[in-house]
């Protein structure tokens, strides 16, 4: 049977750092709407002043230590970002490098999307970005309308084969816990119950196929070890329609976060790969394994390794850890 590594990352701004003045606001509107990989490519070549040289290469290293197939990224700004790290930076530190490179342009007002970088072309790349509330039929919160679109960012579907066995991947970047995890939970269901929807819709039977979402979802099942039930995934998790690969690993409890908050200094998966019943089933006891030498010293939790030149705060990889799972199709 085959075997596939994934790896899921919030790379935590990935965003083209342009000095501009007023003449060339064309030229920086140019490069930014640039939508193939290979405009993207050339547009790097010309590219000024962009990223953030310290931060960038921490992420590079901290992703390439993975050594992963298929790498779910989020907040990615567009293809040209996503060409450019991979060229510039990431290249330096993983010898292979990624073939493909995905993106499509999300939702989010700050231009912040869900990406992949694989090294296997997908048989299929599409894209939720337009789809409403009331396609998926999603119950309204007050202030909504039928026609608003139901994700903050996106659904990435990307379908592969792997010999003759197929895999479906759903990268997410579900709306932050910014004003309150309760207050924002209800949106977080809808997007959850919208993915759960889309599965059901590709699917004849979802439990026998092979699928998985994937992302920093913004809620985490537990916290610090303790079991917590006050989340927005249940519509994805209810019902055994999927299975927490971090909630099933060997990993102990103390073990299993991805983020660091520092407002209350606790520790959390905020990053979930979340398998279906036929992949649970095979992965049992799956391999999962997150890479935190890319973490701020203020991470106190963590203290192993940590890449030359990170910060207290800053520079760092990502306010969030690489998690990585490998799984038998």
């Amino acid at each position: 049977m085959p075997v596939i590594q994934l790896t899921s990352f919030n790379c935590e701004n990935l965003m083209m750092r342009f000095a501009f003045g007023e003449t060339s606001i064309p030229r920086l509107r140019e490069k930014l709407t640039m939508v193939s990989d290979a405009d993207a490519a050339n547009a790097v070549d010309g590219a000024f002043n962009v990223l953030s040289e310290d931060d960038r290469t921490l992420t590079a290293q901290a992703l390439a230590s993975s050594k992963s197939d298929i790498c779910a990224l989020q907040e990615v700004e567009n293809l040209v970002t996503l060409t450019a790290f991979h060229n510039r930076y990431l290249r330096r530190w993983s010898r292979t490098g990624y073939e493909c490179r995905i993106l499509k342009e999300g939702n989010d007002s700050r231009g912040i999307d869900v990406a992949a970088l694989s090294r296997k072309r997908p048989d299929r790349i599409l894209s939720h970005v337009g789809l409403t509330l009331n396609d998926v039929g999603i119950p309204l919160l007050p202030g909504q309308t039928p026609r608003d679109s139901v994700f903050r960012r996106d659904c990435l579907q990307l379908d592969f084969t792997f010999g003759e066995t197929p895999l479906t991947l759903f990268i997410c970047h579900f709306k932050s816990m910014h004003g309150g995890r309760w207050e924002t939970r209800a949106i977080r269901q809808q997007e959850a119950l919208a993915v759960r929807r889309l599965i059901e819709r590709e699917f004849e039977t979802p439990a026998e196929a092979n699928w998985i979402v994937c992302g920093d979802l913004n809620d985490f099942l537990e916290q610090d070890g303790r079991v917590d039930t006050g989340h927005g995934l249940s519509p994805l998790i209810r019902d055994g329609f999927s299975f927490d690969a971090l909630m099933m690993c060997d990993l102990p409890d103390l073990e299993r976060w991805t983020h660091h908050y520092t407002g209350d200094d606790t520790y959390s998966a905020l990053d979930h790969f979340l398998l279906s019943p036929a992949l649970a089933t095979k992965n049992a006891r799956p391999d999962v394994s997150i890479t935190r030498h890319g973490m701020p010293w203020q991470a106190s939790r963590y203290q192993g390794f940590r890449l030359p030149g990170i910060g207290w705060s800053h520079p760092k990889a990502s306010d969030h850890c690489p998690i990585s799972l490998t799984v038998e199709l």
